[in-house]
C-alpha cells in the first residue's frame, strides 16, 4: 500500500521543511507524495500542483523519462539500482521548458512506512558557470601566453637586427619587455577584461606626469584585450622616441595625450611641444616606427598620422571602438 500524497510521515516532512536543497519524495508507482518549497522555486510546480503527478512528467527530460521508468522497475523486480545511493549530475527540467544542471542523489527507504523514493536534488546553475568562466579564462591565457611568446621572439630579432652594439640592443629590448609585462599587468589584474584607457596611459606616462612634463585626458572609455597590448607598444615606441629625439630630449619638453569617441570610433592626439632634438624626414623605416605601424594595423585595425613640425611631433591614431 503507498503513501496517500500530502500525508508524509512527520520525520520525514520535516526533512522536506527544513531541507537547504529540493527534495522529492516519490512512491514506488513514480507519484510525487513528497514536494518542498524549494523543489516549487526550482522547478516552477507549487506543491499543490506537483503532489499526485508522475515525477517523470514534471521534472525528467523527455530524452530521460524511458531509463527512469526502466530503471524504476529495475530496482523493484531486483532491490537494486545503478542511480540508488549515488551522486549524479543531470538535467533536470523546470515548468517553462527549460533545463537545469542539477546534482542528484536519491535514496529508497522504508523506514516511514512503506517503500518509497528520497531525491535531494541541489542546483549546480552557478557552479557550472563558474567551471565554463575559469576554463574559458584557462583557454584564453594559453592563447595570450603563446601569442605573447611569438611577440617576445619578434621583438628580440628585429631590436638585436637594428642594434648597434650589445648596449643599445639591451635599453632598447628591455624597454619593449616592460612595456608589455604592464599591459599585461593590467589585463590580469581585470581576468583579461576591458581595462580603462587611462590606467593604461598612466602606466607608460604617470612619472613624467608627476614631474610635470606631461599630461593627459579624455573621458572614461574601456580597451579590450587585444587592444591594450597593441596600444601599450605604441604608446611606448612614442614614449621612447620622444625621449631620445623628441620633446622630451630636453628639460622644458612636454608631452600632451588627449582622446575622445564617438562611440564607433576612438581617436587618440599625441602632441610633443617643445623643439627636438632631432627632426626626422618622415620616411624613418626604423624597427621603432615599424612597430608602431603594425600594431596600429594589425592590434587596433586603424591610422596613424604624423606631423613633425619644428615646434614638435603630433600624431593622430584612430581606431574602432570595438575590437
Amino acid at each position: 500500500m503507498n503513501i496517500p500524497w500530502g500525508l508524509l510521515h512527520p520525520g520525514l516532512q520535516t526533512v522536506l521543511d527544513t531541507a537547504l536543497d529540493a527534495v522529492v519524495v516519490m512512491d514506488t508507482k513514480g507519484m510525487v507524495i513528497g514536494w518542498n518549497r524549494i523543489s516549487e522555486s526550482s522547478f516552477g510546480w507549487a506543491a499543490e500542483e506537483a503532489l499526485g503527478h508522475r515525477l517523470s512528467d514534471m521534472i525528467i527530460p523527455p530524452e530521460h523519462r524511458e531509463a527512469h521508468e526502466a530503471g524504476l522497475a529495475h530496482y523493484l523486480a531486483a532491490g537494486e539500482g545503478p542511480v540508488l545511493d549515488n551522486r549524479i549530475e543531470i538535467n533536470a527540467l523546470h515548468r517553462d521548458g527549460s533545463e537545469i544542471p542539477v546534482e542528484l542523489s536519491i535514496t529508497a527507504s522504508e523506514q516511514f512506512g512503506d517503500k518509497l523514493f528520497i531525491g535531494f536534488i541541489r542546483d549546480i546553475s552557478e557552479r557550472r558557470a563558474e567551471v565554463e568562466r575559469q576554463r574559458r579564462i584557462l583557454q584564453e591565457s594559453e592563447h595570450r601566453v603563446k601569442n605573447m611568446l611569438t611577440v617576445v621572439q619578434a621583438i628580440a630579432l628585429q631590436t638585436a637586427a637594428n642594434a648597434s652594439d650589445v648596449a643599445s640592443f639591451t635599453v632598447s629590448f628591455s624597454g619593449r619587455l616592460e612595456s608589455l609585462a604592464r599591459a599585461h599587468q593590467l589585463l590580469v589584474g581585470q581576468v583579461w577584461q576591458d581595462v580603462a584607457i587611462s590606467a593604461l596611459v598612466e602606466r607608460v606616462l604617470g612619472a613624467e606626469v608627476a614631474a610635470g612634463r606631461a599630461r593627459y585626458g579624455g573621458p572614461e572609455l574601456l580597451l579590450q584585450a587585444g587592444q591594450v597590448m597593441g596600444l601599450s607598444m605604441i604608446l611606448h615606441e612614442l614614449f621612447t622616441n620622444a625621449i631620445k629625439y623628441g620633446a622630451l630630449c630636453t628639460r622644458e619638453g612636454q608631452i600632451a595625450l588627449n582622446w575622445d569617441s564617438d562611440g564607433t570610433r576612438i581617436k587618440l592626439v599625441w602632441r610633443e611641444m617643445g623643439a627636438p632634438c632631432e627632426v626626422p624626414d618622415g620616411q624613418s623605416s626604423g624597427f621603432g616606427e615599424r612597430m608602431i605601424a603594425m600594431s596600429v594595423k594589425s592590434d587596433l585595425g586603424g591610422t596613424i598620422e604624423r606631423d613633425w613640425r619644428p615646434d614638435g611631433l603630433t600624431a593622430t591614431l584612430e581606431f574602432p571602438a570595438e575590437a
